[in-house]
C-alpha cells in the first residue's frame, strides 16, 4: 500500500504538535471544551455576568496569543484558570471593586476541578430563595467588600452577630446547593 503523502512534511526534530498554528488550534479546542467551567469560575470571582463575559473573551485572546507557551504535558484547565485569575485581578484593579487578597481567597475557595455549570444554577437559585436580609448581608460582605466590623457598624449589630449570620448563610447555601444537586429540599425548607 502506498504511503500517505497528503500531510506536509514536518521539520526534522519538531513534533507534530509544535508545527506553526497547531498549538493555537489545540488550545482553542481545549478552551471550547472547558469554556463553561471557566465561565462558572470567573462568575464566582466577579459576581457580574457582564464582567464575566468580558474576562472570558480576554482569556480566549490570551490563550490564543500564548498558545506556544502551553506545554501539552501540563493541565490546560489549570493554565487557563491561572490566566483567568490574573484577568480578574486586572479587572478589579481597574474597577477597584475587590482587593487582590479577596480575589486570591475566592480563587482558592473555588476549586476549578469541582466548579461547573451544574453548580452555578443551583447556587443562584439558592441565593434567590434566601431571606432578603441574608441576601443583603452576603452582597455587602462578598460583592461590596465590607468586613464584619464595617457590617456591624453599618447594620447596628455586634461583630459576633454578623459573623454568626454569615456562617449560617454560607451553611444554608452549601446545604441548599447540595440538596438541589441531589434533588432534596431547598433553603426555605432548611431554614424552617
Amino acid at each position: 500500500m502506498p504511503a500517505d503523502n497528503s500531510r506536509s512534511p514536518q521539520p526534522a526534530g519538531q513534533p507534530a504538535a509544535d508545527r506553526p498554528g497547531e498549538a493555537t488550534v489545540r488550545v482553542q479546542q481545549l478552551f471550547v471544551r472547558y469554556q463553561s467551567h471557566l465561565r462558572s469560575f470567573v462568575l464566582g470571582l466577579t459576581g457580574d455576568f457582564g464582567i464575566t463575559d468580558d474576562i472570558v473573551q480576554e482569556v480566549f485572546l490570551t490563550i490564543t496569543a500564548k498558545a506556544s507557551d502551553f506545554r501539552p504535558d501540563a493541565s490546560f484547565r489549570h493554565w487557563m484558570f491561572a490566566i483567568a485569575r490574573f484577568k480578574v485581578l486586572e479587572s478589579r484593579r481597574a474597577a477597584r471593586r475587590f482587593s487582590p487578597r479577596v480575589i486570591e481567597s475566592l480563587a482558592a475557595a473555588l476549586k476549578p476541578d469541582t466548579l461547573g455549570e451544574d453548580r452555578l444554577e443551583p447556587l443562584l437559585d439558592c441565593l434567590a430563595e434566601m431571606p432578603p436580609k441574608m441576601q443583603e448581608l452576603l452582597r455587602l460582605r462578598y460583592f461590596s467588600q465590607h468586613g464584619p466590623t464595617e457590617l456591624a457598624a453599618m447594620l447596628g449589630r455586634s461583630i459576633s452577630g454578623v459573623n454568626t449570620t454569615l456562617t449560617k448563610a454560607r451553611d444554608l447555601l452549601r446545604e441548599c446547593v447540595q440538596r438541589k444537586l441531589g434533588g432534596g429540599p431547598g433553603v426555605v425548607e432548611a431554614a424552617s
